[in-house]
């Protein structure tokens, strides 16, 4: 009779399938962790550029018409910017002054600009502070009330003038003037997370703040939103630099921005705006 041999049955144990299994779902977890993050960052990376691009208009609108504004007009409180802007620009001839030159007419070079526009609006020559450009104070601004072009000198008008005095204080060392429209203030407003661009409200002395300038501004245009800069902490959004001898106008924007998702950080905008200083 022969004598069969026992076989070993080989395979895996419920002990080692379920150490196996439970592996295999750590590595899953972690695995699928991994994705999440990269997803999450790309996410907001998305979130910030498309922040950053609605925003965009606003800010090269701003610097381009602080770019082109008055010499030494910008001034700044504290959530509002306020600057004149600027028409046209060129040399004059002759001047009203106090004393022999009192009735001598206002001969200029005529700016690039239609007659029409210069009509009604500012003057001003050598406003070398915002008293002179915003002050009643009226010895170097006056306004445009007529303009008249001086046929046998092409090129040069004579401007008629209002305001009291009658004459300008003193003389620009470079001759020039400048022609000067209403003011505009850009203002954020906290309480809407917007920046609100006003204008159509006159000179005033002191500058207008945001309460004030929503009464009296006839435009007013929201051109940016989000906006969460906080005035408490010290995050100001404009801050002007007077100009020296050997620096220009400077205006520092910061702009605070987040968008509406929850879990967004803010981007922070900063820019500086230099003015050309020309007396």
């Amino acid at each position: 009779m022969r004598q069969q041999g026992s076989r070993s049955a080989s395979g895996f144990t419920l002990i080692e399938i379920i150490i196996v299994i439970l592996l295999l779902a750590t590595l899953a977890i972690y695995s699928f962790g991994f994705l999440g993050l990269g997803t999450d960052m790309v996410v907001q990376v998305n979130q910030r550029n498309q922040l950053v691009a609605e925003q965009r208009f606003a800010i090269e609108r701003m610097n381009r018409e602080l770019r082109s504004s008055v010499p030494r007009s910008a001034r700044a409180n504290a959530a509002c910017l306020e600057y004149m802007p600027m028409l046209g620009s060129n040399v004059y001839l002759t001047l009203p002054r106090p004393g022999p030159g009192g009735s001598q007419p206002m001969v200029v070079v005529t700016p690039y600009l239609p007659s029409a526009q210069m009509v009604s609006n500012y003057v001003l020559v050598y406003a070398t502070g915002a008293n002179f450009i915003y002050g009643n104070n009226q010895q170097r601004r006056k306004v445009v009330s007529a303009v008249a072009n001086d046929a046998p000198q092409v090129g040069l008008s004579t401007l008629t003038l209002t305001g009291t005095p009658a004459t300008f204080f003193t003389d620009s060392p470079a001759r020039t003037f400048f022609i000067g429209a209403s003011p505009v203030s850009w203002c954020v407003n906290t309480a809407n997370q917007t920046l609100v661009r006003f204008a159509d409200y006159g000179l005033l002395p002191a500058q207008p703040d945001l309460a004030a300038l929503s009464i009296t501004a006839s435009s007013q245009q929201v051109m940016a939103v989000d906006v969460v800069n906080d005035l408490s902490l010290g995050q100001q959004p404009f801050h002007v630099s007077a100009p020296t001898l050997q620096r220009n106008n400077l205006v520092k924007l910061f702009l605070a921005f987040r968008s509406s998702e929850a879990s967004a950080s803010a981007v922070e905008i900063t820019h500086e705006v230099h003015i050309p200083n020309v007396p």
